[in-house]
């Protein structure tokens, strides 16, 4: 198996766990079974002595906002074209569309309500399983980086852009706890889900690789060769 078709492989084993790791979250939250967990994270992060380290949490959060990420979805298809993938940058752009739809649907099946443990900083409505702003900020971002890591961009700006995305996509989840508009589950659910549709748009759009047998054969040494030939070798020497 080719290393493109292995990687697919994995790509598909990672994003099937990651359907299951949501489902079985959408089953504890359900069945009541996650406050404790949930409550231990929010009175770290909710914590009186890292208020001031995390209160730029309230503006980061804005980065997974609906506008945002339109916006993400906008200058993926951008990229796509500017960067020679724009079937990726098209597809990412739809991907992060279907994206937010599915979340919104998934919160009205759950309906889970908002957090009450703690007062919060910011009033959010709807429903809080899975949060949006981590699911989306995850696709949207996520989407964002196949895009630039199938670019032809330097390997040190494709890598520096990665890393800013994923403590991107990291503090918009955690700024949602901080903010006390959702549970740690509900954030965990969220970047799992993401991840799944993120992994599941990489196989997709992942370029074909040449098939076997249809790569360029190399030279055969026996073959006539259109250069000039040179002395026999068993001719004479003036």
């Amino acid at each position: 198996m080719s290393w493109p078709r292995r990687r697919s492989s994995i790509e598909l084993a990672l994003a099937a766990g990651g359907v299951v790791m949501v489902i079985g979250l959408a089953v504890l939250v359900s069945a009541d079974l996650t406050e404790s967990f949930d409550a231990s994270v929010i009175g770290v992060v909710r914590a009186p002595e890292l208020a001031g380290l995390l209160s730029p949490l309230r503006l980061v959060t804005e980065l997974g906002s609906t506008a945002a990420v339109t916006a993400m979805a906008l200058l993926s298809a951008a990229l796509g074209i500017l960067l020679g993938t724009w079937r990726s940058g098209l597809a990412g752009a739809i991907t992060i569309t279907l994206a937010s739809l599915g979340n919104s649907a998934f919160k009205i099946g759950i309906a889970r309500e908002r957090p009450s443990l703690l007062e919060p900083v910011i009033v959010e409505h709807g429903f809080s399983f899975p949060s949006g702003h981590s699911a989306l900020g995850m696709v949207a971002y996520g989407v964002l980086a196949v895009v630039v890591s199938r670019s032809g961009l330097p390997r040190a700006v494709r890598v520096a852009i990665l890393v800013a995305l994923g403590a991107l996509v990291g503090l918009i989840g955690l700024s949602r706890i901080w903010l006390g508009v959702h549970y740690p589950t509900d954030v965990l659910a969220g970047w799992t889900a993401g991840a799944v549709v993120v992994l599941l748009y990489a196989v997709v759009t992942r370029p074909e690789s040449p098939a076997p047998g249809v790569a360029p054969a190399a030279e055969d040494p026996a073959a006539p060769r259109s250069d000039p030939p040179g002395p026999a070798s068993g001719a004479p020497r003036g």
